[in-house]
């Protein structure tokens, strides 16, 4: 029986850095998860609210709901890129909100994960009685 005393100790600190990087690995997988969820909803919001003005403000108006809903949700992105676009050339007029932005990766340099960008769009039908 003296001969297994302090294995227990040996196996724990041979599989904490094992569950620390397993640990780190979720933690990176669920922020992108939740970044990528968050841009979808601000890409959404941006094109619902540029749809409702007049078309001269819709890249304006487009660009800031985005910003506003990725501050307000606490967003995992940092540098977003936002891109209004007005396709009034076809039958039904839309506007497209396009999103791009890198995931943060703060606390997990220890995996030497690279940064991620990601990529959202939306796109709504403009609102004619209120677009004008």
């Amino acid at each position: 029986m003296t001969a297994e005393r302090g294995s227990a100790t040996v196996e724990m600190v041979l599989l904490a850095p094992l569950l620390v990087v397993l640990v780190m690995s979720v933690v990176h997988a669920g922020r992108s998860a939740e970044a990528l969820v968050q841009l979808r909803h601000a890409a959404d919001q941006g094109a619902r609210a540029a749809s409702m003005v007049r078309t001269d403000r819709m890249e304006d108006v487009g660009e800031r709901a985005v910003r506003d809903d990725l501050v307000g949700s606490g967003s995992s992105c940092t540098e977003p890129l936002v891109n209004v676009a007005v396709d009034g050339d076809s039958s039904v007029r839309a506007v497209m909100v396009e999103i791009e932005c890198t995931v943060r990766i703060a606390g997990l340099e220890l995996l030497g994960v690279r940064t991620r960008r990601l990529e959202a769009r939306s796109t709504e039908v403009i609102d004619l009685w209120r677009a004008g």
